[in-house]
């Protein structure tokens, strides 16, 4: 039982995970609170931009997060990608949320112009495996989410550039021989090519309503 968590201090991914802004205290408050709420699953959005600036402090900060999660009996899911409403996120400081919308400064990842570039998927590729690879034996982690929602909201043209990269970040976790399940989250249902794609990817088959 558990839910998606971000720290309250955060309004999206960045402001989490980057170092200038991650609070370890204000989490292990938060998560302690889980615990006792019963809660012993998490479900945490990462973000490539944060890697980029520094891998190794990112890499870090998750290994905090899975730390604060393990005295409280949670293990998380760590998710990689997810479209949403900021498209091209910037480092630094985070616009303040918009009062009663969800996730209404939620950082797309990776970014609407990386998407759509597929040479800057190598960069991308960096990542999924190095931090896969960091935690791929760690049994801390639940399981790698590789795409939430991925064709939530996205044109046609960006479905098609989507389609062609999905199945290669599920390659790229694969590829590093986790002992966690893959998933990647199906949005619209089954009836497309991308639901298909994900369910025929997946470990396990997760889905939101």
């Amino acid at each position: 039982m558990g839910s998606e968590y971000m720290a309250s201090y955060a309004v999206n991914q960045l402001e989490m995970f980057q170092a200038e802004t991650f609070n370890p205290d204000l989490i292990d408050k938060e998560l302690a609170l889980y615990g006792q709420l019963g809660m012993n699953t998490i479900r945490v959005f990462m973000i490539d931009v944060a890697y980029n600036i520094d891998p190794t402090g990112f890499k870090n900060r998750i290994n905090t997060l899975l730390d604060i999660a393990t005295k409280y009996g949670i293990k998380p899911t760590l998710l990689f990608f997810t479209p949403s409403s900021i498209v091209n996120p910037k480092p630094g400081k985070q616009p303040k949320p918009d009062p009663g919308i969800a996730t209404s400064e939620w950082a797309q990842t990776p970014s609407a112009d990386s998407l759509m570039n597929p040479s800057t998927w190598p960069v991308l590729e960096t990542y999924v495996k190095d931090v896969v690879g960091t935690f791929a034996n760690d049994s801390r982690v639940l399981m790698w989410d590789i795409w939430n929602e991925p064709d939530n909201g996205l044109n046609s043209t960006e479905v098609q550039f989507l389609n062609q990269a999905l199945p290669q970040a599920f390659s790229w976790a694969r590829s590093m021989n986790p002992i966690q399940p893959l998933t990647s989250s199906v949005w619209y249902g089954i009836n497309g090519v991308t639901p298909m794609l994900q369910i025929n990817n997946s470990d396990v088959v997760s889905f939101h309503k």
